[in-house]
């Protein structure tokens, strides 16, 4: 690809083997469907919050009556109330 000066411009992407995250939200009948990728794995879980782990920290989401309705591939879905979504960042 080329910029409009006539330079190659570069594709900067994730480093190859990993897996960069992704976030989706949609309403469901039962509160909000979260969709996760890069994720790692996972920590610790409730029906209150469920903890992630992803190449670039963790990822705390809190609410009621949550469930993983998916875990394959470095993917998560994630099912119920969701009241809230905490991303720390460093080391797990």
């Amino acid at each position: 690809m080329t910029d409009k000066n006539g330079q190659t411009k570069k594709n900067v992407g994730a480093p190859s083997g990993l897996t960069p995250f992704h976030l989706e939200a949609n309403r469901s009948t039962r509160g909000l469907s979260l969709f996760l990728s890069g994720i790692i794995g996972i920590s610790d879980f409730s029906d209150d919050y469920i903890r992630l782990m992803s190449h670039g920290g963790r990822i705390l989401v809190n609410g009621k009556r949550l469930f993983i309705n998916v875990y394959e591939n470095n993917s998560v879905e994630i099912v119920g109330r969701v009241e809230e979504i905490v991303f720390s960042y460093g080391k797990n």
